[in-house]
């Protein structure tokens, strides 16, 4: 990956969305924003247009899963799922154009280093993924 990405993070518990403070910009990319639930989230990506966005996929209100949906239909944006379930959902949810990463917490620096850039990629038409 040749830039930082500016990243939308949305996660409600306190002492993982820090981690995510701390470690992305070591990563070299920008904290566009915090949220702590998905409704949050869907506003944080409305007004800041973010590369990529990490969610919980379960929080209080509505789930990521669900700010997602509501994130594709207007603007699709890559995402990294992050939950302490071990199932993977369908990313994209139908949309094509949308590709996801799903990891389970507890997420290692490494374990997101690695999915940041696979969704950073170019694809065949030389735009990141």
């Amino acid at each position: 990956m040749k830039r930082g990405m500016r990243i939308a993070v949305a996660e409600d518990e306190p002492d993982v969305r820090d981690y995510f403070r701390r470690i992305l910009p070591q990563l070299g990319h920008n904290v566009v924003g915090v949220a702590a639930n998905g409704g949050e989230l869907v506003e944080l990506c409305r007004a800041q247009l973010p590369d990529l966005v990490i969610t919980d996929l379960r929080m209080p209100g509505m789930d990521g899963d669900q700010a997602m949906r509501v994130i594709w239909s207007e603007r699709p944006t890559p995402c990294i799922f992050i939950s302490a379930y071990s199932k993977p959902l369908p990313c994209g949810d139908g949309l094509d154009s949308t590709e996801c990463v799903f990891l389970t917490k507890p997420v290692s620096r490494d374990e997101l280093e690695g999915a940041i850039d696979q969704l950073a990629t170019p694809n065949h038409d030389g735009e990141p993924r």
